[in-house]
């Protein structure tokens, strides 16, 4: 691996951390963190990963309404 490859995948891994850093602050209604509630209804084990997906959307989609 070149260093210009390793660079590069550095600066793609940090892009990405911080991306799902960020999309972790956005807060619901309630005032919870979004990210909170999609990880605490997985760990639930109660719901499907596809519906605490769902949850975690409509959570963002409550803090960002949409014009």
């Amino acid at each position: 691996m070149t260093f210009a490859q390793k660079l590069a995948a550095v600066f793609l891994g940090t892009i990405a951390i911080a991306g799902s850093a960020s999309a972790g602050l956005i807060v619901c209604q309630g005032g919870r963190y979004c990210e909170q509630l999609r990880q605490e209804c997985i760990a639930s084990g109660q719901h499907l990963p596809a519906y605490c997906e769902a949850l975690w959307r409509d959570c963002v989609l409550d803090a960002c309404p949409q014009r």
